[in-house]
């Protein structure tokens, strides 16, 4: 029995080993496919910073400058007609007086006119003439240096974005591709300038008839109540002990001006142009690319194409005059212009990429796309400027996506 057992066992063994050396039979139905597919990227986004030279500009022109609240009209002899100056106001006569209107009831009606009003006033002590009397002004004026004043800001900061499309090799040591971008810029530019210019004043005097001029700044009519002294400086009293005052009305103007004098003089001080551009513009570009790599990862790039610029400027003059009584006259205008203009671009850069689909990139630009000029026209102002955006110098940096 054990015999037949341990024979059994070593042809179990036997049979077993001639088996495990033999090479399985794979099924018919599995096949292996051994090629391998790589995709290369052939577009590359690129995105970054882009700053040039800011945009050169110059500015000039005339203008008039008056105070828009003046109305002393051309005739000096109307009485009793309202006139309205820089510095001071002579208007219509409002005394009444009350009378009775023949049914038992009082009424207030305008005085019969003698020639003075109570309703005037005028703004500082500089206007009280040596006798007595109050001199009123009106004033304009006329920018007569045009210019034009050059004025070259710095750099202006903007953004870009640009997709590039690669075409492979153009030689042996060279690749291309086409790219297409958009980058937006910023304009600013400001100048203030001393004016030369023509200054007109109008001087109308008016009398007080005698009467002390009340203290500046005055406006009437006006009345003030004061205290009854007797001669030894103490004060009169009621009968219940209480002071006894007066009330003391301002003093009466003349209605017409005495005289009426004009002058023209010409200096450099008395007007300040505030001169501002403000405003930015898009540059659409497109062109081809040339790429030499230098090493695995690090490559130089060389671009030119055209350039199509979309500009929009606010341009603004504020006029400031300081005329030789009260306050200073302020004017100020302004206006938008939008222009398309063509040009070119020339980019060179080197690129960094880190791994087969991102890098960065720093480089420098140059681009030009001409000039425009933007002007200000008023019944009396005539302003311009020229905003120049040739030879715009600069440099771009950012990273690239290859995808």
């Amino acid at each position: 029995m054990k015999k037949r057992f341990v024979a059994l066992c070593l042809l179990t063994a036997t049979v077993g080993f001639a088996e495990s050396d033999s090479q399985p039979e794979p099924p018919s139905n599995l096949f292996f496919d051994t090629d391998v597919y790589i995709y290369e990227p052939k577009f590359s986004i690129s995105f970054g910073a882009r700053g040039l030279s800011g945009a050169k500009s110059s500015f000039g022109g005339i203008g008039i400058i008056t105070d828009t609240g003046q109305s002393i009209g051309g005739d000096t002899t109307s009485t009793n007609a309202q006139r309205i100056y820089h510095d001071g106001i002579v208007g219509i006569d409002s005394r009444t007086v009350v009378v009775d209107d023949g049914n038992g009831a009082n009424t207030s009606l305008p005085i019969t006119p003698d020639g003075q009003t109570n309703t005037w006033g005028f703004a500082q002590a500089s206007q009280i003439l040596s006798d007595g009397s109050i001199a009123m002004h009106s004033y304009s004026a006329t920018v007569s240096d045009g210019g034009p004043r050059q004025k070259n800001p710095g750099s202006s900061a903007g953004i870009e974005l640009t997709v590039a499309r690669d075409l492979g090799k153009i030689t042996s040591r060279f690749d291309w591709n086409v790219a297409a971008g958009l980058s937006l810029n910023d304009i600013r530019s400001k100048l203030t300038s001393t004016e030369k210019a023509t200054i007109t004043t109008v001087t109308d005097v008016y009398s007080l008839n005698g009467a002390p001029a009340p203290a500046p700044p005055y406006n009437g009519p006006a009345s003030s109540v004061v205290n009854l002294v007797d001669s030894s400086g103490n004060p009169i009293l009621n009968v219940d002990g209480s002071q006894q005052t007066l009330t003391v009305n301002a003093p009466l103007l003349g209605n017409t001006p005495v005289s009426r004098t004009t002058t023209t003089t010409v200096d450099t001080t008395s007007v300040t142009n505030h001169y501002r551009l403000k405003g930015g513009y898009y540059t659409f570009r497109a062109g081809p690319t040339l790429i030499m790599p230098i090493t695995g990862a690090l490559r130089a790039t060389l671009s030119l194409g055209a350039v199509l610029v979309y500009s929009g400027t606010t341009y603004t003059v504020e006029q400031d005059f300081t005329p030789a009584t009260d306050n200073e006259i302020i004017s100020f205008v302004s206006n938008t212009k939008n222009r398309l203009l063509p040009g070119y671009y020339v980019d060179a850069n080197m690129e960094l990429w880190l791994s087969g689909r991102t890098g960065f990139y720093l480089g420098a630009v140059y681009q030009n796309s001409g000039e425009y000029v933007q002007t200000l026209n008023t019944d009396s102002t005539s302003y311009s400027t020229k905003v120049d955006l040739s030879s715009l110098q600069g440099f771009r940096m950012g990273v690239n996506f290859k995808f």
